[in-house]
């Protein structure tokens, strides 16, 4: 029966999934958001060094403060406007386009999207560069790929003479997709008074509702160990998800920053501190395979796996157990995060453990002491942070016996066998 579930995963799913993952709109989106990622991580880390949770280090770093702010303001404060460009340059990558008129076309019409009617005049709206503006920006960058796209191969531009420098050429050439673009949005904008970011934050309602919610996150976590047992990077869903996790943990800092409640529990961080070990939460599957294994090849796995699972590399026990396409560990495997996340969000929630502040942290950071980080050092986060290690720990404790225990057998077999050819 079990093998028959693992056969049906890999005759139905693992071809939507890889489709999936080909997907050239995902793929553009997933590697923007990664790029974004180093910046965000470190606007994340001046929340640390501005908020330290030990009073005499607080009171010393004080004077820094505005020093952390300005990093804060010049990276997380200006996600919008850096995915508007992430998303340009990787899509001039995969439609073939030139890069730098891509980039300048879709931020120009990022910061264009994002002015508004204020006191009857028509202002930037700075906020709007930031956490506000993601989801548009991604739109406008895709918006603006496909502009320019389809105005290069209907062979619509202006062309100079061939002694025209390239670069001048170029830039003529996109001078015509780039004014339709500017002319639409400005129209939008400034005649129709379309508020951009309000629109799209309407239309995807569903999706954040989804993720901000107990059952949501907890599907979101099994859906990636899904994906992972059959083999394919959990990247796949987590694309998908990415950018309004993001968004989520910015607004969380946003309003840590100005003294506010704090309200997002589905953040990146929170993904780092429910996948302990990496996708699966598979860091007490590695300490059960370290301490407690009879079979001399899942004690020399988990040994070697130690070190990488403290930081969430887990590839070693994926395919070293195997895990994947393994039909004992199919359940614990996808349950673990389910569970984990689906508890975590409630208690977050209902305020039994502190929300994060810190949305993102390296993801090599050992999830026992993300807890810690994220919250600026809260107790009970802390504490649960550790309790996922546990929980992962038990759940594993009786499909790992079985395996070690038909390993250990055969080993022993083995063994046996082999003391007979040398005796004989």
């Amino acid at each position: 029966m079990e093998h028959a579930s693992t056969a049906l995963l890999e005759k139905y799913l693992m071809p939507v999934v890889a489709k999936v993952g080909s997907n050239k709109a995902l793929t553009i989106i997933r590697n923007a958001m990664c790029a974004c990622m180093a910046l965000l991580i470190i606007g994340s880390t001046s929340i640390l060094f501005s908020n330290i949770p030990w009073a005499p280090a607080a009171r010393f770093m004080a004077p820094a403060e505005p020093f952390f702010n300005a990093i804060f303001n010049a990276t997380t404060g200006m996600m919008g406007l850096l995915t508007a460009a992430s998303i340009a340059y990787y899509g001039a990558l995969e439609y073939k386009q030139d890069i730098f008129v891509s980039i300048a076309t879709s931020v120009s019409l990022f910061i264009l999207s994002q002015h508004h009617y204020s006191g009857g005049e028509l202002a930037l709206n700075v906020e709007g560069l930031g956490t506000p503006g993601l989801i548009s920006a991604i739109l406008i960058g895709f918006i603006t790929l496909k502009i320019l796209d389809l105005f290069k191969r209907k062979n619509i531009a202006i062309r100079l003479p061939k002694g025209v420098p390239d670069a001048v050429s170029e830039s003529f050439t996109s001078l015509l997709p780039a004014l339709f673009l500017l002319a639409a949005f400005s129209l939008l904008v400034v005649v129709f008074h379309f508020n951009i970011n309000a629109i799209i934050s309407r239309v995807m309602t569903p999706v954040t509702f989804v993720l901000n919610s107990a059952p949501g996150y907890a599907v979101y976590h099994m859906l990636c160990a899904l994906v992972f047992f059959c083999g394919i990077n959990s990247q796949v869903v987590i694309g998908v998800a990415m950018p309004f996790l993001m968004q989520n943990g910015a607004l969380n800092e946003q309003a840590f920053r100005a003294g506010e409640e704090v309200l997002y529990a589905a953040t990146n961080a929170t993904d780092a501190m429910i996948w302990s070990g990496g996708t699966g939460a598979t860091l007490g599957l590695v300490l059960l395979m370290s301490l407690t294994a009879k079979s001399q090849y899942f004690r020399k796995l988990g040994r070697m796996s130690l070190g990488p699972g403290i930081f969430n590399i887990n590839e070693p026990v994926i395919f070293g157990t195997p895990v994947c396409f393994n039909p004992l560990f199919l359940l614990p495997f996808i349950f673990t995060p389910g569970l984990l996340a689906g508890t975590t969000y409630l208690l977050m929630q209902h305020g039994v453990i502190d929300l994060p502040h810190v949305a993102n942290l390296p993801w090599t950071t050992p999830g026992f002491i993300v807890g810690f980080l994220m919250t600026g050092g809260s107790l009970s986060t802390t504490l649960w942070s550790l309790l996922i290690v546990v929980i992962s720990l038990l759940i594993y404790y009786p499909f790992f016996r079985i395996a070690d225990r038909q390993l250990y057998l055969k080993e022993r077999e083995e063994a046996a066998n082999i003391e007979k050819e040398t005796t004989a």
